[in-house]
């Protein structure tokens, strides 16, 4: 589990597929990876309304 802090009206993109190397950040490494294996993943998009700080983990986040 990662904590991180967000800032109000910033579109942030949270990787789901384990493979960016901005961890937990989205770097788009899912599209080259979906194209080799047949996948679909995207990332998940948040805009908070405040400033809020959140805990994020996924399953498919082996090595961060």
């Amino acid at each position: 589990m990662k904590k991180i802090k967000l800032k109000k009206q910033i579109k942030y993109s949270i990787c789901t597929c384990g493979v960016s190397k901005k961890m937990p950040f989205c770097d788009n490494s899912h599209r080259d990876y979906n194209s080799k294996n047949n996948t679909n993943y995207k990332s998940l998009k948040i805009i908070p309304d405040r400033d809020v700080e959140i805990n994020v983990s996924s399953s498919m986040w082996v090595n961060y």
